[in-house]
């Protein structure tokens, strides 16, 4: 079945929320974890909703790698948003942009 422009726009909205919000759990240090309560709750709602995700960000061999893969999502579907919505051209301008 091909999707409509409107699923695609709606799927990438998702997609850009959740790697989004990973790439915010990536930012956080432990500390800021354990001690700001709003960050606190945010990132363990982010566990459960993303437990594989977030463990592999904790991993100390790969986190770092997930991190960039995190990102990379992250600008791509915002790319992918922008040039849906108002041209490839004007795509570029911010890409990538990774602010969360």
């Amino acid at each position: 079945m091909k999707a409509t422009k409107k699923q695609v726009i709606d799927e990438l909205k998702q997609l850009e929320r959740k790697y989004e919000m990973l790439v915010w759990y990536a930012r956080k240090t432990p500390k800021q974890i354990a001690t700001i309560e709003g960050v606190r709750i945010e990132a363990a709602n982010l566990e459960r909703e993303y437990p594989n995700e977030t463990d592999a960000l904790r991993s100390v061999t790969t986190g770092d790698w997930h991190h960039g893969f995190n990102s990379g999502m992250l600008a791509a579907t915002r790319f992918a948003q922008d040039a849906l919505d108002i041209g490839i051209d004007v795509a570029y301008i911010p890409f990538p942009d990774l602010s969360t």
